[in-house]
């Protein structure tokens, strides 16, 4: 969340559909070693600061997250991944928990492996942005190399939300779109001034794409697919079938944008 401005994104559009996504919790994640043994916190403190924006300062409980796998066989644990599993428990088969998953894929298969009755009472929905069908190569997955090749090996559910690099905006676009939608909408803006790069026209906000698939599936293309093996250096390896995946490989740029206008408009109103 702290390291980029697309969670923020992200997290703007899914506040602004409550009759869309029910948020239980929000945990907070490490970002590899550009974080560090900080980035959690840093995480944690960037998720309060847009629910203060968005008008909804401790109404959704915000958890910490686990560390980076050290060794496979032994997940993290961490007041977030307990969350997970003890509201995972609660679900069922036919009525799932949704795991988002807009960072690495941590998390996710700590809790898979440390309660495997989890694994039909769970959605995972992972942002991956891989270079399918060549290798699992993205920021979320080479921060925990062991987590996200285990993800494609546990048994689960599993969608791999698998594009979102054209979904780019400039500054003037930004602006134009979010700076008169009210505190959160100008704090989207303000935080592409952190650094020079994040307010580049090429500038992409992601993670926004996933939210978007969640609120409206008409804005993404999707496919069923066997889940492939990971390897070490992150190839693909397609002569291993850890069974059937739902892979979105497309989203609609200007409907994803508009969706998130809808949101902070609707934010926006609820602070009146």
């Amino acid at each position: 969340m702290a390291n980029e401005i697309d969670d923020q994104h992200a997290l703007a559009l899914a506040l602004g559909f409550p009759e869309r996504l029910e948020i239980e919790a929000i945990v907070a994640a490490h970002f590899g070693d550009a974080g560090g043994p900080s980035g959690i916190d840093a995480s944690f403190r960037e998720t309060e600061i847009v629910l203060g924006k968005a008008g909804l300062a401790g109404r959704i409980p915000v958890k910490r997250g686990s560390e980076p796998f050290l060794y496979r066989d032994v997940p993290p644990q961490s007041e977030g991944v307990q969350y997970i599993i003890e509201r995972a428990l609660q679900a069922t088969p036919d009525d799932p928990l949704w795991l988002v998953a807009l960072g690495p894929a941590t998390d996710a298969a700590a809790a898979l492996m440390l309660e495997p009755r989890i694994a039909d009472r769970v959605v995972v929905f992972w942002h991956g942005r891989t270079q399918w069908p060549l290798r699992c190569w993205n920021f979320n997955a080479y921060n925990d190399i062991k987590a996200a090749r285990l993800l494609f090996e546990l048994p689960t559910r599993f969608v791999l939300f698998d594009t979102g690099t054209h979904l780019t905006i400039d500054m003037e676009e930004s602006k134009r779109r979010f700076a008169g939608t009210g505190p959160l909408g100008e704090y989207l803006c303000n935080i592409r001034l952190r650094r020079p790069n994040w307010s580049l026209p090429t500038k992409g906000v992601f993670d926004l794409g996933d939210i978007a698939a969640l609120v409206d599936p008409g804005t993404v293309r999707w496919e069923r697919t066997d889940a492939p093996g990971v390897d070490h250096d992150l190839r693909y390896d397609f002569t291993r079938n850890h069974g059937t995946i739902v892979r979105i490989y497309h989203v609609e740029r200007d409907p994803t944008f508009d969706l998130l206008v809808t949101a902070l408009g609707k934010l926006r109103s609820a602070l009146r």
